[in-house]
């Protein structure tokens, strides 16, 4: 008899969609289990067979690599994988991995095992494998010292500088990690089951620790590096934990449990070694988490509840709108040098990058950079919403999110349009146009929403707004995480440059603003170099914001002296209104995606949550323009 072969035909009959075979795994493993006990004669060769194969096999590779990341760094590990994807890792032949790959040889086995009936997958292992005893008196020693090398493993975790540096404050988690070890080392010298309790214990502070490091991400921050060690943490845990449990089975009382959790475990990591999407995940999902939190402690800001602040936005809005009109006229002449497509691209990200600093400088508010910043606040909220109490919270902050974004970009269109057509006119009547009647013409075509690509252009810029908000969380998360304000206290260099009465303030400063001051750098070099790569290579990229198409509209138009159709001003003062709710449409929901997603919120309350939106819509409409002279408190249960 040909055992690979016997199994593998096993395997075949249970795989879901082949032929014989229905869609069901369960229905049938139901099959394949019927037709083996019928087949006593066959279980007769196999058992002998199988048994002299299995108790020669060596399991520890199995128990301490499979479904382990053991690289040192996280694009180590993606080049491991990446490497093995396409040169797959020699796996010694005694190795029990390099049989279960042969039997499981096809990369789906991972979907259906997972919806494999346990207890009667366990049966169908009864019924083809040998006596309890023969296997545990052969495998209870790699069961053994596997425990031992995953413990070592996992001081050696506990005790990286990047760990230890953040259980400084809680020795006891940071002890646990050795004390692990101790525990094991006192199992192996004869304690057996008198130490499982101590050792589990021990497990328990770990899995602790690491729960507190990743609580104190909003004061400490994150890392990829921390997240990686956090993820690998938790692995060797969980296989501690089955193995724990295996040994246990094998000291007293035999359970087939432990053992199929461990079969499945190793099994599905092994199909699954070359993962790198899932991989990927895992590490950028707490990261994510971290970014998106400190911008939503910005969007917080964007949000408006009472008639006054409904207000104060509206004027900072108009702020922004009137900076931008001003850089929209800056651009114009900036188009005068007639320069190179690479410097004329520099200038004008110098321009929206000094512009928008100074627009955050001044108090005022660009409406469309708002939904990077809400969409985390809006997540936090959905985190939360597991109450009647809670849902009426997050209804009420959308409401408050929608009018206070509406206002903002009414301020930024109705303000840019005039402040630019005004400083257009100084130039024209001193006998220097800063544009001609051709381009003015061409200024307004481009901004045509269903003759041109205006609109899949404002999506473009949505995009960017999208970006510069990640990257402004990455940064103030680079800062909490590596202490960065305290170190300046001690540069002698930025002391020396703005003297030491200074200071203290600089670095206030720098704190309160630097993931702004990057994120809108980021946003100027987005939306001036999106269109001069489309240009030199000749692809369809532009951008289209509505804040500057609005100031461009207006510096037209009063070259023209507004000597233009009703139709053509209509249908393009419509347009830009559009490129409007395109730039917030696709920022908002890039930004909601990423901050549920890093949060793993699942939207099993939508439906009511839109049942709360709906009735207030049919019951106070004007709220969702207009904020009510008694505003509605918000619930804060934490």
């Amino acid at each position: 008899m040909n055992l690979d072969r016997e199994l593998k035909r096993y395997v075949r009959q249970i795989r879901p969609g082949l032929i014989g075979a229905t869609s069901n795994p369960n229905a049938n493993l139901n099959q394949l289990i019927e037709e083996i006990k019928v087949a006593k004669q066959l279980r007769t060769e196999l058992v002998p067979r199988l048994q002299d194969f299995l108790l020669t096999r060596d399991y520890v590779s199995a128990l301490t690599e499979a479904g382990l990341t053991l690289e040192s760094g996280v694009f180590g590990e993606v080049f491991r994988r990446l490497e093995y994807k396409l040169l797959p890792k020699p796996v010694e032949s005694a190795s029990i991995l390099s049989f279960l790959s042969r039997i499981f040889d096809a990369q789906a086995d991972g979907d259906w095992l997972e919806k494999i009936d346990r207890e009667r997958f366990g049966e169908f292992l009864t019924l083809i494998m040998p006596g309890r005893e023969q296997i545990v008196e052969a495998l209870a020693p790699q069961f053994f010292m596997s425990l031992e090398i995953l413990s070592l493993r996992l001081a050696g975790l506990g005790y990286d500088p990047i760990v230890t540096e953040r259980l400084r404050a809680r020795r006891e988690y940071q002890n646990a990690f050795m004390d692990v070890t101790r525990h094991v080392h006192a199992m192996l010298d004869g304690k057996g089951e008198a130490a499982i309790p101590l050792i589990r214990d021990d497990l328990k502070r770990c899995a602790d620790g690491v729960d507190w490091v990743r609580s104190r991400r909003a004061t400490d921050g994150i890392s990829l590096a921390l997240t990686y060690r956090l993820m690998k943490i938790q692995q060797v845990l969980r296989r501690m934990e089955l193995l724990l449990e295996m040994i246990e089975a094998i000291l007293g009382e035999w359970k087939s449990k432990p053992a199929a959790d461990l079969f499945f475990e190793i099994v599905l990591a092994e199909i699954r070694r070359f993962n790198l999407r899932s991989f990927l995940v895992q590490n950028i999902e707490l990261l994510a988490f971290q970014i998106t939190e400190h911008t939503g402690k910005a969007g917080e800001h964007y949000i408006t509840r009472t008639r006054s602040e409904w207000n104060t936005m509206f004027t900072s809005a108009a702020i922004g709108g009137a900076v931008t009109g001003v850089m929209v006229i800056l651009k114009v002449i900036g188009s005068h040098l007639h320069l190179p497509p690479g410097p004329d691209a520099l200038l004008n990200a110098m321009i929206y990058s000094v512009g928008f600093i100074v627009i955050h400088t001044l108090g005022g508010t660009l409406a469309t950079k708002q939904p990077a910043m809400t969409a985390s606040t809006l997540a936090a909220s959905l985190d939360e919403a597991n109450s009647q109490k809670r849902m009426e919270n997050l209804s009420e902050i959308i409401v408050c999110t929608f009018r206070s974004q509406l206002i903002a970009v009414l301020g930024n269109y109705l303000i840019a349009f005039p402040v630019a057509a005004f400083v257009v006119l100084p130039f024209y009547m001193s006998g220097h146009p800063l544009m001609g009647h051709e381009k003015a013409i061409g200024m307004i075509e481009a901004l045509h929403p269903y003759k041109t690509l205006a609109l899949l252009y404002a999506g473009m810029a949505g995009v960017g707004l999208f970006l510069s908000g990640l990257v402004a969380g990455f940064v103030d998360n680079w800062y909490v995480f590596n202490h960065v304000g305290s170190r300046l206290k001690n540069s002698e260099v930025l002391r020396g440059a703005v003297g030491a009465p200074n200071l203290a303030k600089t670095i206030q400063l720098i704190d309160h603003n630097l993931g702004f001051w990057v994120g809108n750098i980021t946003l100027g070099f987005y939306l001036a170099f999106v269109p001069a790569f489309g240009d030199v290579f000749g692809l369809p990229l532009s951008v289209r914001h509505i804040t500057f198409s609005s100031g461009q509209l207006g510096a037209a138009l009063a070259t023209l002296h507004f000597q233009v159709t009703p139709e053509l001003f209509a249908i393009t003062a419509i347009g830009i209104f559009m490129f409007g709710m395109m730039n917030l449409g696709v920022s908002f929901t890039l930004s909601l995606l990423v901050a549920v997603k890093s949060r793993r919120i699942k939207f099993s309350q939508t439906p009511e949550l839109l049942r709360h939106l709906g009735r207030r819509l049919r019951t106070r409409p004007t709220e969702f323009f207009f904020p009510p002279a008694q505003p509605a408190s918000l619930l804060r249960d934490k």
